[in-house]
C-alpha cells in the first residue's frame, strides 16, 4: 500500500488471497473519506458495514467490518 495515505488506517493485518485485505481504521470517518484515503474510485465500488449497505456520508468506526466490493456488470 501507498505511503501517502492517512496514518490512522493500519494495513499491517494480513493480506488474503485474491486481492482481499483485512485493514483496522483507527478513528471515526464517513464511508467517503475511507474510500478517499483508500485511492479508490467511489463510482465504481458498494460498500458493506457490518453487512449493510452504506451510503458516502455513513460513518465507520473502529471494530465494525467494512466491505467493498466492485460493481460488475455484464450480460
Amino acid at each position: 500500500m501507498g505511503d501517502n495515505l492517512d496514518s490512522d488506517i493500519d494495513f499491517t493485518a494480513v493480506t488474503i488471497p485474491g486481492n482481499i485485505a483485512e485493514i483496522h481504521v483507527k478513528e471515526t470517518k464517513t464511508i467517503r473519506k475511507l474510500l478517499n484515503d483508500l485511492g479508490l474510485l467511489r463510482r465504481h465500488f458498494v460498500v458493506l458495514v457490518d453487512g449493510k449497505r452504506a451510503t458516502l456520508d455513513d460513518e465507520v468506526e473502529e471494530g465494525q467490518r467494512v466491505l467493498v466490493l466492485p460493481i460488475i456488470a455484464g450480460g
